[in-house]
């Protein structure tokens, strides 16, 4: 389970997979992992360093701007992957390794 500090400028979203406990904001990164090989290419490591969280947070934003650029950025998107359940789920999880990046350097 990755854990950074919860970021303070928005409201931690909490969706199933992330926890916030005292100011620590903790994701099974695991309950994603064919969402992620599906979505940015790249097999996400079993242990997260600072260079992961960047390369796979990186992409994940890419992908999500994509889908927002083609139009499909709707909740039909999520149905397409078993491993998620909302489209918060994926800004979350995208938010998340940008913030365990910055935490990890």
């Amino acid at each position: 389970m990755l854990r950074c500090t919860a970021p303070e400028r928005r409201d931690v979203p909490t969706p199933r997979g992330f926890a916030l406990t005292d100011g620590e904001w903790r994701c099974d990164v695991e309950a994603y992992r064919e969402f992620i090989e599906a979505a940015v290419g790249t097999t996400p490591p079993a242990e997260f360093a600072a260079d992961d969280c960047y390369v796979v947070g990186t992409r994940l934003e890419g992908f999500i701007e994509q889908r927002r650029i083609d139009g499909e950025w709707s909740e039909e998107l999520s149905a397409r992957y078993p491993d998620v359940e909302s489209l918060e789920q994926i800004e979350a999880l995208a938010l998340f390794l940008r913030t365990c990046e910055a935490d990890y350097r």
